[in-house]
């Protein structure tokens, strides 16, 4: 499967120079990258690295931007470092390349110590964009200088070293120059690409309960909500709950007659729902007796299909329909990847997703348009490496097992 032209800034490389498990790790995106390993390989660190970068560029402290991750701030630096270093690539749709690069330290205080952007066009030679010097720990300030093109030359000033400096820049930057525009354009791709990513790890336990009906519900990372998401799409599009339905059929060992939530009003007076499948006319399954594996699946496929509109996530500076969105799925059902291929494929979702190592049964391999990394760890470093991948068995109707 070829790539969809590109119309919108994508991250296009994941770098985790040392963070976590990770020493030197490389990692070109795909539309659908699945790394593949044993528990414990590394495979959530990586999710973990994109994840961080996402908050940062939100404009969060470092210690916010890390607390979604395992172990917060101090579980993103590596055995015996004292901080983590951490990168990626931005392709833009005006053919420009961006680089990012952080470095992090985190003794005495979290604080980036380092940053860099550059960029390239074509056969040009890349251009630094931003850069730093000395740090001022008393008052937490980073020494910046930014590319101007003025009779000045670069800008300087101290930026605030708890937060990423590039999210900081459209608000310091005036674009009197034609290299602060340029400068600003770059910065505008890269923060664009990084917000738009959604990490999704469903946890079951959460989502057997009865929710308050929401008309602007939000899926959450947790699909805690999931029946009032459910309830919301079944509302205002018919046209894509049909194909949350088609999915749901698809990827399931028995036959589905429909997906829908079963409605309720408590002694508060509050209308509750709780998602539901039919079997039959009278055989319906609701959440509370659906199996973990049944449950991440309706989770998956949900914000495959929905977009950023239906997930709770910040809110982007473009339109709905120009946005391209970044999910990183934990422990993907095998049996949604031809699916994550199909949205893929129309140009508005990417998927980093991980699985295990081992073949959940069935003979049919993994759909074209994946791209499969292989994740284990060095016997001689203990850090985890990526490479070729193995053989992938997906199964013909997915993993539903609880």
């Amino acid at each position: 499967m070829s790539s969809p032209p590109l119309r919108r800034a994508t991250v296009s490389e994941l770098r985790l120079v040392a963070f976590k498990s990770h020493v030197g790790t490389v990692l070109p995106l795909a539309p659908v990258t699945l790394l593949r390993g044993a528990s414990g390989t590394g495979k959530s660190n990586v999710l973990d690295g994109l994840a961080v970068l996402s908050g940062l560029a939100g404009g969060a402290e470092l210690a916010e931007a890390s607390a979604g991750v395992r172990g917060g701030l101090a579980g993103c630096v590596p055995y015996g470092r004292q901080g983590f270093r951490i990168g990626c690539t931005v392709e833009t749709p005006q053919g420009a390349t961006v680089r990012l690069e952080v470095a992090v330290r985190t003794d005495g205080g979290a604080r980036i110590v380092a940053e860099r952007i550059t960029e390239s066009r074509g056969g040009e030679p890349e251009q630094v964009l931003l850069s730093t010097g000395a740090e001022d720990r008393v008052r937490g300030r980073l020494n910046a200088a930014w590319h101007s093109d003025g009779r000045q030359g670069d800008i300087r000033a101290p930026l605030a070293s708890g937060s990423l400096l590039a999210a900081q820049l459209p608000l310091r930057i005036a674009g009197a120059t034609a290299g602060e525009r340029r400068v600003l354009a770059a910065v505008e791709g890269l923060l664009t690409a990084l917000r738009e990513v959604f990490p999704v790890d469903p946890v079951p336990a959460l989502m057997r309960g009865w929710v308050p009906v929401g008309d602007d519900a939000r899926l959450r990372s947790t699909g805690e909500n999931l029946s009032a998401v459910l309830a919301r799409i079944q509302g205002e599009c018919r046209i894509r709950y049909g194909r949350l339905v088609q999915a749901v059929r698809a990827a399931s060992p028995y036959p589905v007659r429909d997906l829908g939530v079963l409605r309720g009003r408590g002694d508060d007076g509050v209308e509750r729902v709780v998602a539901a499948l039919w079997e039959t006319e009278q055989g319906c399954t609701g959440a509370a007796l659906m199996s973990g594996g049944l449950l991440r699946m309706l989770a998956f496929a949900t914000v495959l299909l929905t977009g950023p509109g239906v997930l709770q996530m910040e809110s982007a500076e473009v339109p709905d329909a120009e946005r391209l969105l970044t999910v990183l799925a934990e422990d993907l059902d095998p049996g949604l990847l031809g699916l994550a291929v199909e949205v893929a494929a129309r140009g508005h979702v990417r998927v980093l997703a991980t699985a295990p190592a081992g073949g959940a049964g069935g003979s049919g391999g993994v759909p074209e348009g994946v791209r499969v990394v292989g994740c284990r760890r060095d016997p001689a470093t203990g850090s985890s490496v990526l490479g070729l991948p193995g053989v992938f068995k997906v199964p013909e109707h997915g993993r539903m097992g609880g």
